[in-house]
């Protein structure tokens, strides 16, 4: 359990370095609300000629 090979950090990385967090949500929620009124507009033209024609 006291190894010390585990507790010496790995060459190359500074141990005081966040890892990576990801993507950014804001920005992927952003897209995916973009895509959802998007995809609203799409459905809104296609079965507005219908709707007018009755």
């Amino acid at each position: 359990m006291s190894d010390p090979e585990i507790l010496r950090p790995a060459p190359g990385k500074d141990p005081s370095e966040k890892p990576s967090q990801g993507p950014s949500l804001t920005l992927l929620y952003g897209l995916i609300a973009l895509a959802l009124a998007v995809a609203i507009g799409l459905a809104l033209l296609i079965v507005l000629p219908f709707y007018r024609r009755q």
